[in-house]
């Protein structure tokens, strides 16, 4: 019943056209974008205005050439009197960079050696900012804060000269392209999981040979099996088409192997191709399974792209979960074993979908 599936999805030219060609439209989009300058990377400062943001400050500087203060330990002080920042002091750099690895902190920022001496002779003093690169969404807000601290600094010392000014350094960050690696990352959970969903999702309604063949003595579960594993097989291509697009293209080179994007990409593939399944035997004709894809799309768009609070849904739905899985991967190149709870979890959503796929299909009396 599997091989009969992938022959049918084989001759199925507009099956295949949306697996493979939709994805490769939107990795070349971004390509256009990229390349013109037209895809900005907007961090979401709506989204975290109202929330304090936790930055490290690590100072380094010992020197002592400012009459009256120190001015490392004063502009530490600023930092921590606005209202934008919660400061956290570390002693070492790798301290502050491990808590950013850990996500314990939002930045950190570092007072470099002779910060206090350039200041005094007129010589701009750089803080460099650190930031991880899988924050997408505080880094304008984050960088927009520490300028108002800077000048509010500047201002009551009577500077006018740029005497501070701001170094960023995103850490965590492949090598390549960096709009490309930050939205492609998430496009390819999404494609696989949509693209699959979509394709399976007509993968019983209306099938008239599968009327047939359940006069035999095959069974409905072996059907539901079938079909889930045949679209199963279909996203996991389409997996290796996307990686290479977004690595060739790009040049992206990801925190990780190759292996562990294929794992997670393959469990979007097995939860899409599940959910597509039951779709397929939850509606009664093609147009309503249409709908209810369309529908599905643009949820996921909604739920799905980790820029607005979902609650529960993040905790759950295959798609985030493997947003957040890639992520963190790719960019901090965090062990898959670490997300073995994760995984766990979106096996069990996706044998719930097939476990609920056949109790509905069990009920059914004709396909279409």
């Amino acid at each position: 019943m599997l091989l009969k599936e992938l022959r049918l999805i084989q001759n199925d030219r507009f099956a295949l056209l949306l697996v493979f060609v939709l994805p490769a439209m939107i990795m070349g989009t971004m390509w256009v974008a990229t390349s013109q300058g037209g895809m900005g990377l907007g961090g979401g400062g709506e989204g975290s205005s109202d929330s304090v943001i936790l930055l490290a400050v690590v100072d380094v500087d010992p020197t002592d050439t400012f009459p009256g203060e120190d001015l490392s330990a004063n502009f530490t002080y600023y930092l921590s009197k606005s209202n934008s920042f919660s400061v956290r002091e570390y002693d070492t750099e790798d301290e502050a960079l491990d808590a950013l690895y850990r996500d314990d902190i939002n930045a950190y920022a570092v007072i470099p050696y002779g910060f206090e001496g350039n200041i005094t002779n007129d010589i701009p003093a750089f803080v460099t900012i650190h930031i991880s690169s899988t924050d997408f969404q505080s880094q304008t807000t984050v960088f927009s804060a520490f300028t108002d601290v800077v000048t509010e600094f500047r201002y009551d010392h009577g500077w006018i000269k740029g005497e501070v000014q701001m170094v960023r350094v995103r850490e965590f960050q492949p090598t390549g392209n960096y709009t490309a690696a930050t939205f492609g990352v998430f496009l390819l959970v999404f494609a696989v999981f949509i693209a699959v969903s979509a394709t399976a999702a007509q993968a019983i309604v209306g099938d008239v040979p599968l009327s047939r063949m359940l006069l035999t003595p095959a069974t409905k579960m072996e059907a539901i099996l079938s079909k889930t594993l045949a679209y199963f097989v279909v996203g996991v291509v389409q997996s290796q088409f996307l990686l290479l697009l977004w690595m060739g293209i790009f040049g992206i080179r990801p925190n990780t192997d190759y292996l562990t994007l294929n794992a997670i990409l393959g469990l979007m593939s097995l939860s899409g191709s599940a959910l597509g399944v039951l779709i397929s035997t939850l509606v009664s004709t093609r147009l309503q399974a249409n709908q209810s894809f369309l529908f599905l799309l643009f949820a996921s768009l909604i739920v799905g792209t980790g820029f607005m609070d979902v609650g529960i849904i993040d905790d759950y739905y295959p798609l985030n979960l493997g947003r957040a899985m890639i992520i963190d991967t790719a960019f901090k190149g965090i062990s898959l074993a670490d997300f073995l709870p994760q995984i766990l979890l979106i096996l069990e959503v996706s044998l719930a979908f097939i476990i609920f796929s056949w109790i509905v299909f069990s009920k059914r009396q004709t396909l279409a």
